[in-house]
């Protein structure tokens, strides 16, 4: 088990704000699906399936790997975090501005230029990087963990520039040399940034949490060294002008391995954990197998669409939660640590968050994705789908909000050296 470095977690409002957002992003993500019509899941190109992709991909999973970065990076990796609370502010502003900006313009096209959401969210990927990779480069962690990180944080600063491109070029500022850059960008966004981190996040949160063996060192480096060499073949490719036949498939079948071997070492681990967050774990990975075997089967139209469904909006989401829902608890006991000091027996991660209320959200999440599954083909289910999607996002945020409920009954109900919970603390 990883050495944690706890006296280096950073305030948790810094985080927390993240986690929240990314929840309240996912609400929406339902009201936009809700509202999309007969939109719903169609063409790729539709101004209404834009903005829910975005809606998921940098409101939900961006908002989610930002803040859990923050937390993660000085705690496991034992990283300095540059900047402070100030930057982490920054952070968090540019990154849900930026969001904001860009489904609302994709959403709505005659309301505001792509652009200036882009160029936003480039200031945001910038400062995480410059927030970051100094520290994680340099740091004594495992090497693996620490590549792992880096490349990711490299990954996402590729598709931020890749999309800042497109979205110059759909406000006019500038021409593609090819619509397969939008490939790319997805490409480098979904493997090269989200899977990657999720890939070399669970080197340690899989031992840890799900009571699960360690994927070999070489495997996992091998792995990485394959998905960047496919995503950067195909990025020189693009600007070159060459074909990139055989890059897509071979990006496929390696998010198939990562997502198979997750579940392989979740099957064999010695003690059977059917916890909230290893449910949500399981379903994510097997939601983002079965989207990449459908793409690779199917790869027009109707498989993107499947693809879509199954491993953007339930699987990779699914992935987050649960451990968004960890990071949570135990950002709640750090805090009842830092308020009442050594000596005294503060509650459990788990009383401050039971499985019962993980529990809700898990069962709301997956008749979510029950709905989900159906809409590629019935689109009039969509609206019943993006409502129930937007309940269970709510449902998890007030399961965080309960956590701050509990440290301040707990705090009132003590009668030694503890020191007042700040109103705006949360």
């Amino acid at each position: 088990m990883a050495k944690l470095a706890i006296s280096q977690a950073p305030a948790p409002a810094v985080p927390r704000r993240f986690l929240y957002a990314a929840l309240l992003w996912g609400v929406l993500a339902g009201l936009l699906l809700t509202g999309a019509g007969d939109d719903a899941l169609g063409s790729r190109w539709s101004g209404p399936v834009l903005a829910l992709v975005h809606a998921v991909a940098l409101g939900v999973l961006g908002n989610a790997m930002f803040g859990s970065l923050l937390q993660f990076v000085p705690v496991v990796v034992a990283a300095q975090v540059r900047g402070g609370r100030l930057a982490a502010f920054l952070l968090h502003v540019l990154l849900n501005l930026g969001s904001a900006l860009l489904v609302v313009s994709l959403r709505w096209p005659g309301a505001l230029a792509p652009v200036w959401g882009g160029l936003v969210l480039a200031m945001a990927f910038a400062l995480l990087l410059a927030m970051l990779l100094a520290g994680v480069l340099v740091a004594s962690g495992s090497s693996m963990l620490r590549w792992g990180i880096a490349s990711a944080l490299i990954g996402g600063a590729v598709t931020a520039c890749l999309g800042v491109w497109q979205a110059m070029a759909m406000s006019g500022w500038v021409t593609l040399p090819s619509m397969r850059v939008v490939d790319v960008h997805a490409g480098w966004g979904l493997t090269g940034w989200v899977i990657s981190l999720l890939a070399a996040v669970a080197r340690v949160v899989m031992p840890m949490f799900h009571g699960t063996g360690k994927v070999s060192g070489r495997f996992q480096a091998s792995w990485h060294a394959a998905v960047y060499l496919v995503l950067l073949t195909s990025l020189i490719a693009v600007l070159r002008g060459a074909p990139i036949w055989g890059l897509r498939e071979s990006a496929l079948v390696l998010v198939a391995i990562a997502a198979l071997s997750g579940l392989c070492l979740q099957y064999r681990a010695s003690t059977r954990r059917k916890t909230p967050l290893v449910m949500f774990w399981r379903v994510g990975l097997v939601a983002v197998f079965v989207a990449a075997i459908v793409l690779l089967a199917a790869p027009g139209d109707a498989g993107i669409r499947w693809a879509g469904a199954l491993g953007l909006i339930i699987g990779l989401p699914a992935l987050v939660i649960g451990m968004l829902l960890e990071i949570a608890a135990f950002l709640g006991w750090i805090e009842v640590h830092r308020l009442c000091g050594r000596g005294m027996q503060v509650p459990g991660v788990h009383l401050l968050l039971p499985e019962y209320d993980k529990g809700v959200v898990l069962v709301l999440y997956l008749l979510a994705a029950a709905l989900m599954v159906i809409v590629p083909v019935h689109p009039g289910v969509a609206p019943v789908a993006g409502l129930l999607l937007s309940v269970a996002y709510w449902a998890c945020f007030l399961a965080l909000l309960g956590i701050g409920q509990r440290i301040r009954r707990f705090i009132s109900m003590s009668k030694v050296g503890c020191r007042e919970i700040e109103t705006n603390n949360e």
